[in-house]
């Protein structure tokens, strides 16, 4: 019964009959595609039945004790079907060469007020309690003292309305008390997120409530570090937006973005992201996509205020924070380039032979990328090589979440040793340019920061332009290049670490001109040096008339054109 209602939660969101955002689509996608390949020997993870059917077991024996017109009726009975999804997705999918580890180590839930969201925490520890280890620990932190027992308060009025279980759990009345299953000797505990308060302890498993109100990740890091002794641990994240600007889950949200975009490999998470996107924050549309526990109630309510918070501005910031799951913050730069469109321009090789190409650099020191990209322009299409280099000591002190490793390994970076990058290795890496992919360099150009002297060196035999980043310069070509991306005019050569640092890259409008530059979207974890060497790239050949074409008038071509 529940992996059927996950079956049919999934299908109806792909095929459109529920109204679900971009990335709950593509999560089901994935739940649907996996259950037809999990046969196959190359993929590493299962389904497991049984232990659905084990799931559904508890399920029947647990009772609601809050909701309109399901109290007193088992869960199962009354289970969402997105509920049911996440479930089926938390514990049926396991290791084939492990059948008791768990496939998402991460599991993160964004949705808004008026969808459960408590009980679905309270339900997820009452269920690990009886089915995991004995002497297990289970936690919830969460910044807020009363905040924090919210989960426990779920969790009591769910086992004191479920008689069958009742007598198999012990709660505590304080606040900070546990909740001890007999069965197993496992505990949980309702802790606050206050530094340096959670070192000691060994989760299990550990939900962090509320993630969107958190501004470091100190305590959830603390959490994960006690679970390096421990066989199999989960981690849920779980959360509403907030009217805050640093919260850790708009950088948690981005590094999920990613994964569904294939900028990032990670199949060790789940997610299911309901808000409302940006051209229905203010419709019904956006409200289901946002909503997705089909109460009429609760869908009146919400309407309600919105009706409300259209007319009065200090409303605004409640409703789509609330109910709309939107994060409200002061930032108001977009992103540069959207990244469907950037992917559909992506090959497998760019072939340099023969071409006059234009090669750009943009030159670090430590802790940014430095990034030399190749391009030529034929027949009114760009087509880029891009990679970058970063010194192999400063990978312990990056904060970026990018596997730099892996990314040599593929071919996308050099790690070079030290705590620099030479520059004469670079100097050398464009000399032999040429000569290794058989192609004619017409011209260099680089910002000269740092790398003056090896311009000046490369001056000596090729043709150096020298390029500063105002916006007088590069507001011109960072537009057309986007608009080019858009039109699908460009073709890059496939490499993760670019579309990473794509990702990465929004637009800094200036005051009144309307001119842009670009910057980063988080400047202390992130990266942009390979998309600014693609504009300076770029910014060289925008404007040069295309002599690529055959314009001799042949007797073929007048034959073709019907003279």
């Amino acid at each position: 019964m529940l992996k059927e209602k996950a079956i049919k939660y999934a299908n109806d969101v792909v095929n459109g009959e529920e109204v679900a955002t971009k990335e709950v689509i593509k999560q089901c996608e994935w739940f649907l595609n996996d259950l037809k390949r999990q046969d196959d020997n190359n993929f590493k993870y299962y389904f497991d039945e049984k232990e659905i059917e084990k799931i559904e077991g508890i399920l029947k024996l647990l009772n609601f004790a809050t909701g309109l017109g399901v109290v007193g009726l088992p869960i199962l009975e009354g289970l969402w079907g997105f509920q049911a999804f996440f479930l089926c997705n938390v514990f049926g999918w396991r290791f084939k060469e492990d059948k008791k580890k768990f496939k998402n180590r991460t599991n993160i839930l964004f949705i808004p007020r008026k969808n459960a969201k408590t009980f679905i925490c309270a339900l997820i520890i009452i269920i690990l309690m009886l089915i995991e280890d004995h002497y297990s620990e289970f936690y919830s932190i969460c910044l807020d003292r009363e905040l924090a027992s919210k989960v426990k308060e779920a969790m009591t009025q769910i086992i004191n309305a479920s008689p069958d279980i009742l007598k198999h759990f012990i709660t505590s009345k304080t606040l900070n008390g546990k909740i001890t299953c007999k069965i197993t000797n496992s505990f949980y505990q309702a802790r606050t997120a206050e530094a340096n308060k959670n070192n000691s302890i060994r989760p299990s498993a550990f939900i962090a409530d509320e993630i969107g109100a958190f501004r470091d990740s100190k305590n959830i890091n603390a959490m994960k570090s006690g679970q390096l002794s421990v066989k199999n641990p989960l981690r849920f994240k779980i959360t509403t937006a907030y009217a805050e600007s640093e919260s850790i889950m708009i950088e948690e949200l981005d590094y999920i973005r990613k994964v569904y975009d294939g900028v990032i490999d990670d199949d060790r998470i789940f997610s299911l992201l309901y808000y409302a996107e940006k051209s229905h924050e203010w419709d019904d549309i956006g409200l289901e996509m946002a909503n997705p526990l089909r109460v009429k109630e609760n869908y009146q309510e919400i309407k309600d205020n919105r009706k409300v918070a259209k007319e009065k501005l200090s409303e605004q910031t409640e409703f789509l924070t609330k109910h709309m799951n939107v994060f409200v913050t002061n930032d108001k730069s977009e992103r540069y380039i959207d990244m469907d469109d950037w992917k559909k321009c992506q090959v497998e090789t760019i072939d340099l032979e023969g071409k006059q190409v234009v090669v750009s650099i943009d030159a670090s020191l430590t802790t940014d990328l430095t990034a030399i990209n190749i391009m030529y322009k034929e027949k009114g299409i760009y087509y880029l090589k891009s990679h970058a280099f970063l010194p192999r000591l400063s990978l312990s002190e990056r904060r970026e979440k990018i596997d730099y490793n892996l990314m040599e390994k593929l071919g996308y970076c050099t790690i070079v040793e030290g705590k620099y990058v030479d520059y004469n290795l670079l100097e050398d890496y464009i000399r032999n340019i040429e000569s290794k992919y058989n192609c004619t360099i017409k011209k260099i150009c680089s910002d000269p920061f740092n790398f003056i002297q090896n311009l000046q060196n490369l001056a000596n035999d090729y043709d150096v332009d020298i390029i500063k980043q105002t916006y007088s310069e590069l507001s011109a070509p960072t537009k057309t290049f986007r608009n080019d991306v858009y039109g699908e005019k460009v073709k890059y050569e496939k490499n993760k670490l670019l579309d990473w640092n794509m990702s990465n890259a929004k637009a800094k409008p200036k005051k009144v001109t309307g001119d842009i530059l670009l910057e980063k979207v988080n400047k202390n974890k992130t990266r942009i040096d390979m998309v600014v060497a693609t504009i300076f790239a770029y910014s060289k050949l925008y404007l040069e008339e295309d002599d690529t074409y055959d314009y001799e008038i042949t007797d073929e071509k007048l034959d073709e054109w019907g003279w």
